[in-house]
């Protein structure tokens, strides 16, 4: 790997510019791994507008609905997960994989990037392979505590791994690997700069861009225990789809003001006027609570692979930066007296938000962009 130039980018020169900068970001299937990648693309964009930014993507990921709306242009190939693949599915799999790693290869000759970023998932790994075979630059972006398969493998050849968590480290080579923290979109980083909006103790609930009914259920049960200090809370409710209708009959059915939401788009202004966050413990949210420095109750996915939102979330919890409540465990009851606890003892609520701020990295996109930029140069 050729050595780092010593100086550092400087964003008023615009380098970029000059060096007819392109860059390709490979991977998505989740809103955890689509965008920090989107995240970063926005930094590069921000430092020179005339970037060429191209996604790649899986078919049928998310990628095919969010990267169009943001602007740029979309490349998918047709993949499929190869683990817990066994027989013919699994052979069908690794014939895609090769397929497609084919198929990247024309691509990357033809396009003729300064460098590939993986930003996890399956998806990515035929195009950071056939990068790293045509020597082109690599780099990948680990948003999890646990890295998935797909990760850990691209991460013994690429020329950096950016991490979010410290505890990631050991899964990958010392001398190439950054804590850089996870990228956070810049719209809610900015809404974030303005500072609190609430007056009153604010609790933001959510599971993810599709709700999750567990936490809706228990949420819904935990007002029960809550009625003495109702007059005091504040809440905002982002339900999903699915859940909205039920949740607003039973808000009604208890004559209980509550704010709402299917989907909440500003989640930059939702998190300024937060006090406690209840939510899953998704890479993306994580960096954004910590980016806001909130206090959080984490509900952890039980069934994200390898159980890795479990280990993003001890991973808080340890640093006294929130508390878990495994899904197992999660009732009505268990959620109020979490609740309650914080809402009762503002101190502990304040450290928490303190801890949760220390662990923030809101600069990670520049911080990536500086040292791909060195590599680059």
């Amino acid at each position: 790997m050729r050595p780092d130039n010593a100086s550092a980018y400087a964003p008023q020169e615009n380098k970029g510019a000059k060096r007819g900068l392109k860059l390709i970001f490979a991977g998505g299937g989740t809103g955890g791994h689509l965008f920090p990648a989107i995240a970063l693309a926005e930094e590069f964009k921000r430092r020179d507008p005339n970037v060429e930014i191209t996604f790649v993507g899986g078919a049928g990921g998310l990628e095919e609905k969010i990267v169009p709306k943001y602007g740029y242009p979309l490349k998918v190939f047709n993949v499929e997960g190869i683990k817990r693949r066994r027989g013919f599915t699994r052979v069908r799999a690794l014939a895609k994989a090769a397929k497609s790693t084919m198929e990247a290869i024309g691509f990357l000759k033809s396009t003729r990037p300064d460098a590939v970023i993986g930003c996890g998932s399956y998806s990515s790994a035929p195009v950071v392979t056939a990068a790293r075979l045509l020597k082109v630059r690599t780099a990948i972006l680990e948003q999890n505590a646990l890295p998935g398969l797909t990760n850990k493998l691209l991460g013994r050849f690429v020329d950096r791994v950016y991490i979010s968590f410290e505890e990631s480290r050991k899964f990958f080579p010392g001398g190439r690997t950054i804590l850089s923290g996870n990228p956070v979109r810049r719209d809610i980083i900015r809404k974030l700069e303005d500072g609190r909006v609430a007056d009153k103790f604010t609790i933001l609930v959510f599971g993810g861009s599709q709700g999750a009914t567990a936490i809706n259920a228990a949420f819904l049960d935990a007002i029960e225990f809550l009625t003495d200090i109702w007059s005091g809370l504040r809440v905002m409710h982002q339900t999903g789809n699915e859940g909205y209708e039920m949740a607003v009959a039973a808000y009604k059915r208890k004559n209980l003001k509550v704010e709402a939401f299917k989907f909440i788009e500003d989640m930059g202004t939702a998190y300024n006027s937060a006090d406690l966050v209840i939510c899953r413990a998704g890479a993306t949210s994580l960096a954004e609570i910590t980016a806001a420095g909130l206090a959080a109750i984490l509900i952890p996915y039980p069934f994200a692979a390898d159980d890795h939102q479990a280990v993003n979330a001890r991973c808080l919890e340890k640093a006294g930066a929130a508390l878990m409540i495994k899904q197992d465990k999660l009732t009505g009851a268990s959620l109020a007296e979490a609740i309650r606890r914080l809402y009762n003892d503002r101190q502990a609520l304040r450290t928490m938000r303190e801890k949760s701020k220390a662990l923030g990295r809101p600069r990670a996109a520049q911080e990536i962009a500086d040292n791909l930029l060195r590599i680059l140069n």
